[in-house]
Protein backbone atom coordinates (compact mmCIF):
# COMPACT_ATOMS: atom_id res chain seq x y z
CA UNK A 1 0.00 0.00 0.00
CA UNK A 2 0.91 3.58 -0.91
CA UNK A 3 1.86 5.72 2.11
CA UNK A 4 -0.31 8.43 2.98
CA UNK A 5 2.19 11.35 2.97
CA UNK A 6 3.33 10.28 -0.56
CA UNK A 7 -0.85 10.26 -1.50
CA UNK A 8 -1.03 13.89 0.19
CA UNK A 9 2.44 15.28 -1.54
CA UNK A 10 1.63 13.90 -4.97
CA UNK A 11 -1.95 15.54 -4.57
CA UNK A 12 -0.77 18.63 -3.74
CA UNK A 13 1.85 18.58 -6.35
CA UNK A 14 -1.00 17.92 -8.70
CA UNK A 15 -2.67 20.52 -7.36
CA UNK A 16 -0.31 23.01 -7.12
CA UNK A 17 0.40 21.90 -11.22
CA UNK A 18 -3.00 22.78 -12.20
CA UNK A 19 -3.79 25.85 -10.02
CA UNK A 20 -0.10 27.20 -12.13
CA UNK A 21 -1.31 26.30 -15.34
CA UNK A 22 -4.98 28.05 -14.46
CA UNK A 23 -3.38 31.05 -13.27
CA UNK A 24 -0.99 31.20 -15.98
CA UNK A 25 -3.91 31.04 -18.36
CA UNK A 26 -5.64 33.85 -16.60
CA UNK A 27 -2.83 35.97 -16.81
CA UNK A 28 -3.05 35.05 -20.67
CA UNK A 29 -6.15 36.15 -20.66
CA UNK A 30 -5.76 39.51 -19.25
CA UNK A 31 -2.80 40.31 -21.53
CA UNK A 32 -4.77 39.27 -24.71
CA UNK A 33 -7.64 41.51 -23.08
CA UNK A 34 -5.14 44.57 -22.68
CA UNK A 35 -4.15 44.66 -26.30
CA UNK A 36 -7.39 44.61 -27.45
CA UNK A 37 -8.09 47.47 -25.75
CA UNK A 38 -5.28 49.34 -26.87
CA UNK A 39 -5.96 47.96 -30.46
CA UNK A 40 -9.68 49.55 -30.39
CA UNK A 41 -8.20 52.73 -29.04
CA UNK A 42 -6.16 52.87 -31.94
CA UNK A 43 -8.65 51.78 -34.06
CA UNK A 44 -11.31 54.37 -33.02
CA UNK A 45 -8.52 57.28 -33.04
CA UNK A 46 -8.07 56.15 -36.99
CA UNK A 47 -11.88 56.60 -37.41
CA UNK A 48 -12.10 59.75 -35.37
CA UNK A 49 -9.18 60.87 -37.79
CA UNK A 50 -11.12 59.78 -40.63
CA UNK A 51 -14.35 61.81 -39.69
CA UNK A 52 -12.58 64.69 -38.88
CA UNK A 53 -10.85 64.89 -42.29
CA UNK A 54 -13.91 64.25 -44.15
CA UNK A 55 -15.08 67.48 -45.35
CA UNK A 56 -18.03 68.79 -48.02
CA UNK A 57 -15.89 67.01 -50.52
CA UNK A 58 -16.74 63.32 -49.88
CA UNK A 59 -20.64 63.95 -49.29
CA UNK A 60 -20.47 65.62 -52.75
CA UNK A 61 -18.75 62.56 -54.28
CA UNK A 62 -21.07 60.30 -52.35
CA UNK A 63 -23.61 61.91 -53.64
CA UNK A 64 -22.46 61.79 -57.81
CA UNK A 65 -21.91 58.27 -57.29
CA UNK A 66 -25.22 57.56 -56.01
CA UNK A 67 -26.73 59.31 -58.79
CA UNK A 68 -24.54 58.62 -61.50
CA UNK A 69 -25.17 54.78 -60.85
CA UNK A 70 -28.70 54.98 -60.40
CA UNK A 71 -29.07 57.37 -63.89
CA UNK A 72 -27.13 54.54 -65.85
CA UNK A 73 -28.31 51.50 -64.28
CA UNK A 74 -32.02 52.63 -63.82
CA UNK A 75 -33.02 54.88 -65.31
CA UNK A 76 -31.20 55.14 -69.01
CA UNK A 77 -32.45 51.75 -69.71
CA UNK A 78 -35.68 52.75 -69.24
CA UNK A 79 -35.32 56.07 -71.28
CA UNK A 80 -34.12 54.07 -73.85
CA UNK A 81 -37.30 53.05 -74.94
CA UNK A 82 -38.69 56.36 -75.26
CA UNK A 83 -35.78 57.10 -77.68
CA UNK A 84 -36.04 54.17 -79.82
CA UNK A 85 -38.75 51.60 -79.34
CA UNK A 86 -37.40 48.94 -80.97
CA UNK A 87 -34.56 48.89 -78.88
CA UNK A 88 -34.07 46.02 -76.59
CA UNK A 89 -33.04 45.31 -72.94
CA UNK A 90 -30.94 42.29 -72.88
CA UNK A 91 -31.33 40.82 -69.40
CA UNK A 92 -29.30 37.64 -67.48
CA UNK A 93 -30.69 35.22 -65.79
CA UNK A 94 -29.83 32.05 -64.09
CA UNK A 95 -31.72 28.67 -65.02
CA UNK A 96 -31.47 25.53 -63.59
CA UNK A 97 -31.29 22.51 -65.38
CA UNK A 98 -31.64 19.30 -64.56
CA UNK A 99 -29.64 16.66 -66.76
CA UNK A 100 -29.54 12.90 -66.56
CA UNK A 101 -31.95 10.34 -65.15
CA UNK A 102 -33.54 9.87 -61.57
CA UNK A 103 -30.56 10.19 -58.71
CA UNK A 104 -27.80 9.77 -61.29
CA UNK A 105 -28.94 13.62 -62.55
CA UNK A 106 -27.31 16.39 -61.71
CA UNK A 107 -28.61 20.11 -61.53
CA UNK A 108 -26.45 22.48 -63.37
CA UNK A 109 -26.94 26.73 -63.72
CA UNK A 110 -26.68 28.08 -66.98
CA UNK A 111 -26.60 32.05 -67.92
CA UNK A 112 -29.75 32.74 -70.05
CA UNK A 113 -30.03 36.15 -71.88
CA UNK A 114 -33.12 37.12 -73.10
CA UNK A 115 -33.68 40.54 -74.99
CA UNK A 116 -37.02 42.18 -73.93
CA UNK A 117 -38.71 45.26 -75.58
CA UNK A 118 -40.56 47.56 -73.64
CA UNK A 119 -40.07 49.07 -70.19
CA UNK A 120 -38.41 46.30 -68.17
CA UNK A 121 -38.28 46.39 -64.46
CA UNK A 122 -36.67 43.94 -62.38
CA UNK A 123 -35.97 42.77 -59.02
CA UNK A 124 -32.66 43.80 -59.16
CA UNK A 125 -33.80 47.30 -59.76
CA UNK A 126 -35.29 47.82 -56.58
CA UNK A 127 -32.35 45.62 -55.04
CA UNK A 128 -29.89 48.20 -56.48
CA UNK A 129 -32.06 51.43 -55.63
CA UNK A 130 -32.50 49.88 -52.00
CA UNK A 131 -28.59 49.28 -52.04
CA UNK A 132 -27.95 52.67 -53.22
CA UNK A 133 -30.43 54.47 -50.69
CA UNK A 134 -28.61 52.27 -47.75
CA UNK A 135 -25.14 53.61 -49.00
CA UNK A 136 -26.48 57.12 -49.15
CA UNK A 137 -28.68 57.55 -45.98
CA UNK A 138 -26.48 54.98 -43.60
CA UNK A 139 -24.01 57.15 -43.57
CA UNK A 140 -26.25 60.14 -43.04
CA UNK A 141 -27.56 58.16 -40.03
CA UNK A 142 -23.99 57.70 -38.27
CA UNK A 143 -22.94 61.05 -38.71
CA UNK A 144 -22.83 62.85 -35.35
Amino acid sequence: MIPFEVITMLGSSLLTGVLSLWSASQKDKAEQQKYLIQRAEVDRAAIQDARNHGGHFQSVTRRWMALLAVFFIICLPKLAVFIDPSIAVHLMYLEQVKEGWWIFGYTQEVTTFAGLTGIVITNADTHFLAAVSGFYFGSAAVRR
